[in-house]
Order: structure tokens, then C-alpha cells, then sequence
């Protein structure tokens, strides 16, 4: 009772001191001239006593429009003596809510921003600080469209940001730098995150040249929140434990579905001009990084809605994986990590015809081959895994292929043939044995598809390799990331689905994918997220676990 009281006398004390703030700001008021006297009088005799009372005011008060008026009319006046003795004040004057006021007045402030800086080059840097900073202010999620009172005041900002840049190209620079510090944390709530790419995005349309860096900061920081997804399926941690922080992981998976949203939107607005710089960007910051289950799929969505790209895309991850690039094999982890995508975008994109998965299956075979007879004719052949391990990678996307694909693979006797010339039993039995490597889930259903279409034979080498095992005293590691795995995330997900194929069980056949299964969920429960959310990981996941339907089609693989 004691400490309810003494909240209740907080509470009546805090609302007496905002009451008492907001009679002091009514009654607060500029004279005419009195700011452009303080200014003069602390840049020309150091007056310090009245400037440091102005900046308190500044800090503290939220200026009606009259003081407005006086405060950006005498700033004006005196812009060329603004110096870097002044940084403070220029600093609070750009911080004071500007954008929101009537159109004259906005043009006052613009007039002087840009003053400024042609003036005094070196405050640039605390301008952009300032207007990024109101692209981080927080407010309520839209659907669509942002309301039209945040598209008013995100024009006037951008207005201004614009006509800086224009007079002064060099300040572009400075732009992408405070982009960069002032990007929000990727914890700071789906709004703040939503709205700072949308006005990034918005930024791309006027300023072209700032496009691809622009791109580049927005994907690193869906990647950071993307790895701080915890996958609660292959979480160990108890459930107690792990329940502390499940109202922040469905935070973070808000957050990356809008941005995700946005992100797919400006990819279909503006493909012409968006999607060969996505390729760049992946080959850069997406495809180095192991383990991320949402961002990839961007990528996905571009070769969907672009051949071109996609031919793109598949070839550089290829010359990639098979070390064709002229530089050296390159780093395995970065080869290993382009063969998962190549593997991945060939199983799950509707739009890549079944030409593109022959013609790299055959690739990838042919390059097997040929390591295995450059390794039993090399006199320093190597056991270890980690030497041959673009090897194994190859190998295990063609073990993927064949059984992720097996319905177009085995469809007729011409598919059946062009199986049987991968030449899958020398893979299968050489000395290098991949399949000791190979993730099990992947193994049995490969075993499985290749015995009953009578292709290959594993099992012999499937039982060897587990008495290996069991009588091992180290730990099998297993690589089992696959990048497409089923798309989890409801909002931005409706876009994603129809573009992604999904896992059929060769035994089971169910007509259902998961994709329209899930969607069936979040249609019913559109009102529940973290639902929605919770239900969609209860789902099957993919190949990983061998019980996933899929997309039915009677398209021939040679088509």
C-alpha cells in the first residue's frame, strides 16, 4: 500500500511539472531582433552567459510559430558568422521541429539550412545528423501507405536534403556516412526500422549515384536482424528460459517482415535500376554470410521477376562454387556458401525453367568427375575433409537436386536417362565418400528416390558410413543450412510464396503445399501476428525433415 501511495504522489508530482513546463512555454516569448543580438554579442565579445541561456531555451522549449518566426528571421541575418564556435546552436536550431509548420515557414528554414551550408561547409555533417534523426521519430505502423501527415513532413525534409546535395555534390558523401551512425537498432521497434528505409528508398530517387551504398547499408542491417532471429525449432536453451526473450524475437520478426515488405516493393517499383545492384550487393555482403534464413530471398524474388538476372545470378555462383573466377579457388567457406545458393534458388524458384537445373546439374557432375580423377592421380591425395570440401559441397548440391527435384528428374524415360549420365554411382562410391559428409535428412531421401527409380544404390554405403560413425569418438558435423528453406515470415511472405517451390514428398504425395497451408493460417488469425508467427514454425520446414508437400506440375524438365 506504502509504495502504491508513493506512486501515486510521483505521478501527481510529474503532472504538476509538465503542467507547469507547458504555462512557462505559452508565456515563453522572442523579441524581435533578440537572437540575432545574443548571437552578435557572444561571436564578437563572448558574451557567454546569454548564448548558453539561449541554447537552455532551445533545449527545453518547444517553439510556437511566432518564436519560430524570430528565431530562423535573425539566424538568417547572421548566417556568415556562424562559425564552428557555433556548432552547438546550429545544432539545437535544425533539431527544433521545423517540418511540420506552415509552408512559408518551411521555406524560411530551408533558406537558411542551405545558407549554412554553402556558408560553412564543416556544419553539414550536424544538418544531415539532425534530419536523419527525424526519420528515426516513432509512430504507429501503417498498412499500405504511410499517412499522409508522415509523407508531408518526410517530403519537406527530403526537400531540403536534396537541394543540399545539389549545391553541394561533396556533401553526398557526408549523407551516406550519417545514413550509416544513424541507422536505428535493429530492436528499436518495426516503425522506427520501417520508416527510416522507407524515407533511405525515398532518398535513392533523387539522389541515383547514392543508390547501391543505399542498398548495401539497408541489407547489412536486415542481415543483423535476420541472425538475431532464434530459430525455436533447433533452440536447446529451456523453455523458461528461452520464453524471457520470445516478446523480442517476435519484435525483431516484425521488424524484418515490413522491412522486408519495403524492400520487395522498391525491388518491383524500380527493377530496371534495383535489381542488377541487389545482384552486386548479394555477391557482397549477403553471400558471405552462413546461416541467415529471410534476407536471401530477396535474390529469389529478383530472379523471379527478371531472367536476365537470374541467368546472372546462377552463373556467378557457379564460377563462384567451382573456383573458375581466374582469382584463385577462393575462400571454401564463400564457395561452399554459393553452391547452398545455387542449389537452393535451382530447387525453390518457380520462375527458373527446368534447361537451367539440367544444364548445372550436368555442370556440377562434370566438375565431380572431374576432381575425383585429379585426386586418384595425385600423389598427395588428402583424407581430410576440410581439403576437399568445395568437393563435398558440390556433391551434396547434386544429392539435394536429385531428390528435391526427383519428380521432374524422373518424370519419363528421357528424364531418367539424363540421370543416369550423371554417372551418380562413381560420386556415390568413390573414395572420397560424400555421402560420410552429406547432412542425413538429405542422404536417406537421395537413397531413397535414386533405389526406387533403380539409379544408384546407397544404402551399403549408408550403414558403413554409420558403423563409422558409432565407433568414431568425435562428433559428426553436419552442414545443414539450406538458404530457401521455406519463407516464414506472414506480411512480407504473401509476396514471397507464390514464387517459391515447395518440398513433395515422393512417398507421400499431399496435394496441400505448405505455403498455402500457412497462408490459410494468417488469413484466419490476420488479426494475432505473434499467432501467426508461433503457428508458422509449428509447420514443416522444408527438406530438412522430409515431410514438407509440394507444388504439383506437369512441365517437362527438357522444356
Amino acid at each position: 500500500m506504502a509504495v502504491a501511495a508513493q506512486k501515486s504522489v510521483t505521478s501527481l508530482m510529474q503532472k504538476t511539472l509538465n503542467r507547469q513546463a507547458a504555462m512557462a512555454r505559452l508565456k515563453f516569448k522572442f523579441n524581435k531582433n533578440q537572437v540575432e543580438h545574443i548571437l552578435l554579442s557572444y561571436i564578437q565579445s563572448r558574451n557567454v552567459g546569454s548564448y548558453t541561456e539561449l541554447l537552455k531555451v532551445l533545449q527545453e522549449y518547444q517553439l510556437n510559430d511566432d518564436n519560430f518566426r524570430i528565431l530562423i528571421e535573425d539566424s538568417l541575418s547572421c548566417v556568415v558568422l556562424l562559425g564552428r564556435e557555433c556548432s552547438q546552436f546550429v545544432e539545437l536550431v535544425c533539431g527544433v521541429e521545423w517540418a511540420m509548420r506552415n509552408e512559408e515557414l518551411v521555406e524560411m528554414f530551408n533558406k537558411f539550412v542551405t545558407s549554412l551550408v554553402t556558408a560553412h561547409i564543416y556544419h553539414c555533417p550536424k544538418v544531415m545528423n539532425a534530419f536523419m534523426k527525424m526519420f528515426k521519430a516513432d509512430g504507429e505502423n501503417w498498412g499500405d501507405s504511410p499517412p499522409d501527415e508522415s509523407i508531408a513532413k518526410w517530403s519537406n525534409i527530403h526537400t531540403i536534403i536534396a537541394q543540399i546535395v545539389a549545391i553541394i555534390p561533396m556533401t553526398s558523401d557526408i549523407l551516406i556516412k550519417t545514413v550509416i551512425e544513424q541507422f536505428p537498432y535493429y530492436k528499436a521497434g518495426c516503425y522506427v526500422n520501417r520508416a527510416f528505409i522507407y524515407n533511405l528508398i525515398w532518398m535513392t530517387k533523387y539522389i541515383p549515384l547514392l543508390r547501391e551504398q543505399i542498398m548495401t547499408v539497408i541489407v547489412n542491417r536486415m542481415i543483423m536482424m535476420d541472425v538475431n532471429i532464434v530459430d525455436n525449432s533447433k533452440n536447446k536453451m529451456p523453455t523458461e528460459v528461452f520464453e524471457m526473450d520470445m516478446e523480442d524475437q517476435n519484435s525483431v520478426s516484425e521488424t524484418l517482415d515490413y522491412c522486408m515488405l519495403e524492400m520487395l516493393r522498391w525491388l518491383e517499383d524500380e527493377r530496371d535500376t534495383t535489381l542488377s545492384m541487389l545482384c552486386n550487393v548479394f555477391e557482397r555482403v549477403i553471400l558471405p554470410t552462413h546461416g541467415i534464413r529471410h534476407v536471401q530471398f530477396l535474390l529469389l524474388y529478383a530472379i523471379s521477376i527478371n531472367q536476365q538476372c537470374a541467368d546472372k545470378v546462377l552463373s556467378n555462383l557457379w564460377v563462384v562454387a567451382a573456383g573458375l573466377h581466374g582469382l584463385g579457388p577462393g575462400a571454401l567457406a564463400t564457395r561452399r556458401t554459393a553452391v547452398s545458393h545455387l542449389a537452393g534458388l535451382l530447387a525453390r524458384c518457380v520462375r527458373v525453367p527446368n534447361t537451367r537445373l539440367v544444364q548445372y546439374l550436368k555442370s556440377m557432375a562434370e566438375w565431380c568427375h572431374s576432381y575425383i580423377t585429379a585426386t586418384q592421380e595425385s600423389t598427395t591425395a588428402s583424407d581430410n575433409t576440410k581439403v576437399h570440401g568445395a568437393f563435398y559441397a558440390i556433391c551434396h548440391a547434386i544429392f539435394y537436386l536429385v531428390a528435391f527435384k526427383n519428380h521432374h528428374l524422373f518424370m519419363n524415360k528421357g528424364s531418367v536417362n539424363f540421370v543416369e549420365s550423371l554417372n551418380l554411382p562413381r560420386l556415390v562410391t568413390c573414395n572420397l565418400n560424400p555421402l560420410r559428409t552429406c547432412p542425413p535428412q538429405v542422404t536417406h531421401t537421395f537413397s531413397s528416390v535414386t533405389r526406387s527409380h533403380q539409379v544408384v544404390y546407397c544404402q551399403a554405403i549408408i550403414e558403413k558410413n554409420m558403423r563409422h560413425t558409432l565407433q568414431s569418438t568425435s562428433i559428426q558435423q553436419y552442414d545443414e543450412w539450406f538458404p530457401y528453406d521455406p519463407y516464414t515470415l506472414p506480411i512480407s511472405g504473401k509476396i514471397i510464396w507464390p514464387l517459391c517451390i515447395e518440398y513433395k514428398d515422393f512417398l507421400k504425395g499431399d496435394d496441400e503445399t505448405q505455403y498455402s497451408c500457412m497462408k490459410k493460417k494468417i488469413e484466419a488469425e490476420e488479426d494475432d501476428y505473434l499467432m501467426v508467427t508461433d503457428s508458422s514454425q509449428k509447420l514443416a520446414s522444408s527438406l530438412t525433415n522430409t515431410v514438407s508437400p509440394g507444388f504439383r506440375t506437369s512441365e517437362s524438365i527438357f522444356v
